[in-house]
C-alpha cells in the first residue's frame, strides 16, 4: 500500500497539470515513473525481506547467574542435539613476553584432569554419552564447547563445568602437554600464512600483547613454568569472566535450572582492571619487508595492508563491516574486479579484505598474494586509491540489500550448526556482551550508501596503512635433494540424472549436493587437477544468461551459499574432497529454493567456459598445486597411493601436477565439462523441508533436458593393489615430518559398522598411547579407505624428524597389541556412542545431509541408508570386534611412507 500511494501521488501532477501537452511525451513520462516506482517497491520489498529474516534470528533469552556469569539460551528444535559453549574472556592478550602461549597451553591442560576426573575419565565419559568436546584460543578469549545428544546434556555440562573450575593441571601431564604444544607450533610454522601473519602482527601491534603469537614460541613454551600457568588459570577462570551460550533442543525454563545447578555453584573472583590498548596511527608510509624461512613458496609474495579503525562501540561499526565486505570480502568485490581487468589482471593472484575487532579497537586488513615480478608499489597505490574511493563512490542500495539478505540467511544457516554458531558470535560477546551483538545486527539494517561513504571519509580517506610484505627466502638450502520423521524419494530421470530427496520439516534450510562421478578416472593421469580448474570456471565464467560475475550476484541476491571447490586455507574440512567425484554444494532457505535450483541447472548445463575464466582459474589453481607439492602430508599421500595401487585412480593428486596443469588448454577443459557434467554422470540430492512432490516438480522443470555428451560414462576400472611390505622415504627439506603406514583387507558389507567401530577404537588408543602419553605427535589417527570393492587402512602421523623411528615402532607395536586385545563392553559402547555423536555433528547441516546421502547412492544403497546406519552401529558387539580384528590387521606386510 505504501508503494501504491507513492505512485499515485507522483502520477497526479502528470494527469492534472493543465498546461502539460498530451501524447507521446506523457506516455514516456508515465512509463519512466512506473519503472522508478517499481524499483522503489522492489527495494522496499528487499528491505522488508531482510528485516523479516533478521527478526526470525532474534530468539535468544539472556540471564545472569548470581556469580556473574552471562548466560544466553537459543532454542533450536531441528535436531535432538544441544551445544554449550563457554566463552572465557581471556586469551593471549593477558600474557607477557615470558609467559606467551600460557592461554593456549592452559586450554590443553584443562583436558588433562580435574579434582574428580582423570584425563581418561573426561575422554571416556564424553565418548560414552556420544558427545563432542573441544576448545580453541584467540587473542581475547578462549572457547570451550560441548555438543551432546539432548538426553545427555546434563552429563556434558557437568564435565565442562568441572574442567573450567576444578582442573588440577596435573604435574605428571605437564611435560607431555608441553611436547604436544611444541608439535602444534611446528605444524603451524610449516604454513606460509602463519609466517605472514606473525610478520604483520609484530609490525602493526609493536609493543602491545597483540604482537605475540597465540600459540607462543618454542622458546616460551619450553621455559614455561607450571606456576605461571596456574596463576593465569586462577586469575581469569572465574564465572564473572565468562559467557555461556546454550543452543539446541531444550526448553529455556528447564535449561536455566540445569545451568544454575552445574555452573552456578562456583563463586566469582576479583578480576584485574581492564587496561585499554591505545594504538597510534602510522605517521608515514612505508613497506616493512621480510623474507620467509624454511620451505616457503618460491613463486609468490604476500602483501598485507592494515588500517586502524575505531572500537566496535562506534556508531559506524556496522557501516565499516559492510564497507569491508564490498571492498574485498565477497565475490565480485571492488578489489577483485579491479585486479581482474586490464592492465592489472596479472598483478595479483588473490586479494581479500577482513574486519577484525576487540573491545578497544578494530582493524581493516587487506591481504594479497602477488607474483614475484609484480610492481608492489603500484599494487599498494591501486589498493590505497580503492580504499580512499569508498568515501566518494556510493555502493548501490540494492547491493546493500542483497548483502543484508546474505548476512541474515547466513545467520539462519549458522543456527543449524549449533556449536559453530556460538563460536562465530564469541568475538561480539567478548567485545560487549549479548546487547552489543543484538545492537550490531539491528544497526546492520540501518546501513545505507551514505553511511558507508561517511565512515570511509572519516576513518579511511586520509589514513595511512601499515604495509608488510613477505617474500621467499633469500636462499633455500637444498638439504637433501527429538527426531522428526524423514521421508525419502529416489528417481532416475529420462536423461539419466539420478535424483534423491529427503524431506524433513524442522529447518528452513535446503541443502543441495550435485555430484559428478569419477573425476579422477575421467580426467586421466595426464590431466589430474583439471577438475579444480573447471570447478572455478563454472562460477567465474557465469552462464549464457548470467555471464561473468552476474551469476554469482544472482546467487548472492537470494542469500545462497555456493561451494564448488575445497577451501585450501581451512584444514580438516576436506573429507568430501576425493577423486571419486566432483561436487557443487548449494545452500538456500526454502523461500529461494526454486530460484537457487534454476541457477544451479543453468550453471551446470549452460556455462560460459571462457578464456578469461580459464586463465583466472589456472592462476588460482597452479599456486595451490605448487604449495601442495611442498607439503609433507600431501607428498606422503601421493607416494602412498602411487605405491598402494598398481594404477592410482587419482588419490593424492586432486590438485594435479603443476607442470602438466601449465600445459592444459581451454578446449580440453571445455570437452571435459561435456563428459563429466552430462546428466547420466550426475547425482542430485536435496535435503529440505519442502514436500517431495513439489521438489521433484521443480527438479524436472530445470534438470530434465539433455546437455553435454549425453549418456557418457567414466572409463571402466577395477582397482588392484600393488606390492606391499616396502618403505618409501623422501626428503623435501621440511622441519615437520609425515608418516603414513598402510595395509589392505577384505570386508563384507554387513561387517561395515563393526569395522568402523574397530577403526575408531584403535584410533583412540593410538592417539592416547602415542600422542597423549608420549607426546610424539600433534595429530595421529587411522583412516579406513574404500574404493569400489577395495579396502585398506592408513595410519598417518605428523611428527618431528628425530621422532620418526620411534613413531613407526610405536605404531607397529600398537597394531600388534590390538590383535591380542580384549574388547570390554563399556569401551565398545563408548566408541559406538562417540561415533553416533560425531555422525550427528556432521549432519547438523542440510548440505552435509545431502552429501552423506550421495555417498550411500554412490555405494549402491538407498537414500535412507545413512539414517539407518546408526541402528546398525548400535548392534555392534565386542565379539564382532574380536572376530574382525585379525581380518583387518591380518599381517605386518605394511607399506610405509616417510616424508621429511
Amino acid at each position: 500500500m505504501v508503494c501504491i500511494r507513492k505512485f499515485c501521488r507522483l502520477l497526479k501532477p502528470v494527469y492534472f497539470m493543465k498546461k502539460m501537452k498530451r501524447g507521446l511525451k506523457n506516455c514516456i513520462t508515465i512509463l519512466a515513473l512506473f519503472f522508478l516506482i517499481s524499483y522503489m517497491c522492489y527495494g522496499e520489498h528487499r528491505e522488508n525481506k531482510a528485516s523479516d529474516l533478521f527478526q526470525r534470528t532474534q530468539q535468544a533469552s539472556v540471564f545472569y547467574l548470581d556469580n556473574g556469569m552471562e548466560v544466553i539460551f537459543i532454542e533450536n528444535h531441528a535436531n535432538p542435539m544441544i551445544a554449550a559453549v563457554t566463552i572465557v574472556k581471556t586469551g593471549s592478550r593477558n600474557e607477557d613476553a615470558a609467559s606467551n602461549g600460557s592461554a593456549h597451553f592452559l586450554e590443553h591442560l584443562l583436558f588433562n584432569g580435574t579434582k574428580k576426573r582423570t584425563q581418561e575419565q573426561i575422554y571416556s565419559e564424553i565418548d560414552f554419552y556420544g558427545g563432542y568436546n573441544n576448545a580453541h584460543t584467540t587473542t581475547d578469549h578462549t572457547n570451550y564447547m560441548i555438543l551432546m545428544p539432548k538426553e545427555y546434556i546434563a552429563q556434558g555440562m557437568d564435565i565442562q563445568a568441572d574442567m573450567l573450575f576444578n582442573s588440577t593441571l596435573p604435574v605428571e601431564k605437564f611435560e607431555k602437554e608441553r611436547g604436544i604444544v611444541i608439535e602444534e607450533i611446528g605444524k603451524s610454522a610449516n604454513q606460509p600464512t602463519y609466517q605472514v601473519q606473525n610478520h604483520s602482527q609484530r609490525t602493526f601491534y609493536t609493543d602491545t600483547p597483540y604482537e605475540r603469537p597465540i600459540l607462543g614460541t618454542v622458546s616460551t613454551i619450553s621455559h614455561l613454568k607450571r606456576d605461571r600457568v596456574l596463576t593465569y588459570y586462577q586469575t581469569w577462570y572465574v564465572p564473572n569472566n565468562m559467557t555461556l551460550m546454550v543452543i539446541g533442543d531444550f526448553t529455556t525454563a528447564e535449561m536455566l535450572e540445569l545451568v544454575k545447578e552445574k555452573y552456578g555453584l562456583y563463586p566469582p573472583g576479583p578480576l584485574p582492571d581492564h587496561e585499554s590498548i591505545q594504538l597510534k596511527q602510522p605517521s608515514h608510509f612505508r613497506i616493512v619487508r621480510a623474507h620467509g624461512v624454511g620451505k616457503f613458496p618460491d613463486n609468490q609474495q604476500y602483501l598485507t595492508m592494515t588500517y586502524l579503525l575505531p572500537p566496535p562501540a562506534s556508531v559506524d561499526f556496522a557501516s565499516l563491516g559492510f564497507l569491508t565486505e564490498f571492498l574485498g570480502s565477497k565475490e565480485n568485490s571492488i578489489l577483485e574486479m579491479l585486479f581482474n581487468q586490464e592492465p592489472y589482471k596479472d598483478m595479483v593472484n588473490t586479494i581479500s579484505a577482513s574486519l577484525d575487532f576487540n573491545r578497544d579497537f578494530s582493524t581493516l586488513q587487506i591481504s594479497a598474494e602477488l607474483p614475484l615480478n609484480t610492481d608492489v608499489d603500484r599494487v599498494v597505490e591501486l589498493i590505497t586509491q580503492s580504499v580512499q574511493n569508498m568515501a566518494k563512490n556510493a555502493i548501490p542500495a540494492n547491493e546493500i540489500s542483497s548483502a543484508l539478505i546474505a548476512q541474515q540467511t547466513q545467520e539462519i544457516y549458522l543456527l543449524e550448526q549449533l556449536h559453530y554458531y556460538a563460536m562465530m558470535k564469541s568475538n561480539y560477546l567478548v567485545a560487549g556482551g549479548y546487547p552489543f551483538l543484538l545492537d550490531y545486527m539491528d544497526k546492520a539494517l540501518q546501513v545505507t550508501p551514505l553511511s558507508i561513504r561517511k565512515a570511509a571519509e572519516h576513518y579511511l580517506r586520509d589514513r595511512i596503512p601499515m604495509v608488510t610484505l613477505m617474500s621467499p627466502p633469500l636462499q633455500i638450502p637444498d638439504i637433501t635433494k527429538a527426531q522428526s520423521l524423514n521421508q525419502y524419494h529416489r528417481e532416475t530421470l529420462v536423461n539419466g540424472l539420478t535424483v534423491a530427496v529427503k524431506e524433513n520439516k524442522d529447518s528452513r534450510v535446503t541443502g543441495i549436493h550435485l555430484l559428478a562421478k569419477e573425476r579422477g578416472l575421467s580426467e586421466g593421469k595426464d590431466a589430474w587437477g583439471m577438475t579444480e580448474i573447471l570447478q572455478r570456471m563454472l562460477l567465474e565464467g557465469g552462464t549464457d544468461r548470467h555471464p561473468g560475475k552476474a551469476l554469482y550476484q544472482e546467487f548472492e541476491s537470494i542469500g545462497a551459499e555456493l561451494k564448488v571447490h575445497d577451501n585450501p586455507y581451512i584444514p580438516f574440512d576436506d573429507y568430501y574432497h576425493t577423486p571419486q567425484f566432483a561436487y557443487i554444494r548449494l545452500k538456500s532457505i526454502d523461500t529461494f529454493f526454486e530460484k537457487g535450483l534454476e541457477l544451479l541447472a543453468e550453471m551446470v548445463s549452460q556455462p560460459k567456459l571462457t578464456k578469461e575464466a580459464f586463465d583466472q582459474a589456472k592462476k588460482q589453481v597452479i599456486p595451490l598445486s605448487a604449495t601442495d607439492a611442498m607439503s609433507t602430508g600431501a607428498v606422503a599421500y601421493r607416494l602412498l597411493y602411487d605405491n598402494l595401487f598398481i594404477r592410482n585412480p587419482g588419490f593424492g593428486w586432486l590438485l594435479g601436477d603443476t607442470k602438466r596443469l601449465e600445459k592444459l588448454q581451454l578446449h580440453e577443459v571445455q570437452a571435459f565439462h561435456r563428459t563429466l557434467y552430462n546428466p547420466a554422470n550426475l547425482m542430485l540430492v536435496i535435503s529440505g523441508n519442502l514436500p517431495i512432490e513439489e521438489v521433484m516438480k521443480v527438479v524436472k522443470n530445470y534438470f530434465s533436458s539433455t546437455w553435454g555428451e549425453a549418456g557418457w560414462q567414466p572409463p571402466e576400472f577395477t582397482p588392484q593393489f600393488g606390492k606391499l611390505g616396502t618403505t618409501v622415504h623422501e626428503k623435501i627439506g621440511k622441519p615437520q615430518s609425515y608418516i603414513a603406514l598402510a595395509n589392505t583387507f577384505e570386508m563384507k558389507e554387513e561387517d561395515k559398522p563393526a569395522v568402523n567401530i574397530l577403526g575408531n577404537l584403535f584410533s583412540d588408543r593410538l592417539a592416547f598411547n602415542l600422542r597423549e602419553k608420549q607426546g610424539l605427535a600433534y595429530t595421529i589417527g587411522i583412516q579406513l579407505g574404500k574404493y569400489r570393492d577395495a579396502h585398506w587402512y592408513t595410519i598417518s602421523m605428523g611428527t618431528r624428524p628425530e621422532n620418526i623411528k620411534r613413531a613407526i615402532t610405536g605404531i607397529q607395536e600398537e597394531i600388534s597389541h590390538i590383535r591380542k586385545a580384549t574388547f570390554e563392553a563399556d569401551e565398545v559402547q563408548r566408541t559406538i556412542n562417540a561415533a553416533i555423536g560425531r555422525r550427528g555433528m556432521r549432519r547438523l547441516d542440510r548440505v552435509n545431509q545431502a552429501y552423506y546421502i550421495s555417498m550411500e547412492l554412490l555405494d549402491g544403497n538407498t537414500p535412507e541408508a545413512d539414517d539407518q546406519y546408526n541402528e546398525r552401529l548400535k548392534k555392534v558387539t565386542p565379539q564382532d570386534l574380536k572376530r574382525l580384528v585379525h581380518k583387518v590387521f591380518q599381517n605386518d606386510n605394511h607399506l610405509i611412507v616417510i616424508v621429511e
